[in-house]
């Protein structure tokens, strides 16, 4: 299964209007945020409570083509003075690109890449007691339509989501005893959304916007494979025993199909 990540945003500035040598960023965002992880082992606890930083940038080629780039990282080294020291690294990036086709109808599409490492050492005996490394990567296309109605917007819009997310885990349960787990999974998702928000000035130099949306998404595929074993090493001889192997079991998500209502508000200054 995924492990939870827990990630709480602890800084966020907006900076509107930057000016660039050939292209102007209508939005910049610099936010850090703190990640927290615990595995469990046979020798003792790692909890990890990494802060790290998150930068978004978007970009206007023209009035109609626009760009965006994120990138993300969190890294930390736990060692209590204990038996284990434990290393974390996590690392995001993601791209889209925005295109209006008229005054109303918009098309975009975008890429998202998350890998992270966790691994504990014993430093005793200088063996990985614990190795999990995962992988996700993400496409999405999205279609949609806005209006203007004096100061409020209407959005409607829909996306359909490819997601591939791949865990390899391995864990020595006791000296020349390790477990493995491989998982793979593949889903694809459609999502309807209608968007109405609000747009206040403030002063000449100050304006926000609130709003709210209400979507729902529904799951389309979703392809779970995985494996499960232990290896047993004896006099140099490695043996493996397969505990659980299963392919292409469809329902895994523990939810399908699923609605959502989020509140927003945006500060804008100059």
């Amino acid at each position: 299964m995924k492990k939870t990540i827990q990630s709480i945003v602890i800084v966020s500035f907006l900076l509107t209007q930057l000016l660039c040598t050939i292209v102007q960023a209508h939005e910049v965002y610099i936010n850090t945020s703190k990640v927290e992880h615990t595995i469990n082992l046979p020798q003792q606890e790692i909890a990890f409570d990494s802060f790290g930083y998150n930068a978004f940038i978007s970009l206007d080629l023209s009035d109609a083509l626009s760009l965006s780039f994120s990138r993300g990282e969190w890294t930390q080294t736990k060692d209590n003075h204990a038996v284990l020291v434990g290393e974390m690294a996590i690392k995001s990036v993601g791209s889209a690109a925005h295109y209006s086709i008229n005054d109303a109808w918009y098309l975009s599409l975008s890429y998202d890449k998350w890998q992270d490492s966790i691994q504990a050492h014993n430093k005793k005996h200088h063996l990985t007691v614990y190795d999990e490394q995962n992988h996700a990567k993400s496409y999405t296309a999205s279609l949609g339509w806005g209006k203007e109605i004096g100061s409020y917007y209407l959005r409607l819009s829909t996306s359909m989501s490819q997601t591939d997310w791949q865990s390899e885990r391995t864990v020595s349960i006791r000296k020349n005893i390790t477990s493995h787990t491989s998982q793979k999974l593949d889903t694809t998702v459609a999502s309807l959304a209608v968007d109405m928000s609000h747009f206040v000035v403030f002063s000449q130099d100050t304006a926000f916007t609130y709003g709210a949306q209400l979507s729902w998404h529904q799951l389309l595929k979703d392809t779970l494979t995985q494996e499960q074993g232990i290896k047993l090493k004896r006099n140099n001889i490695t043996r493996r025993t397969n505990l659980k192997n299963s392919a292409n079991q469809p329902n895994q998500l523990t939810t399908e199909d699923y609605g959502q209502i989020s509140l927003y508000v945006l500060v804008q200054t100059r």
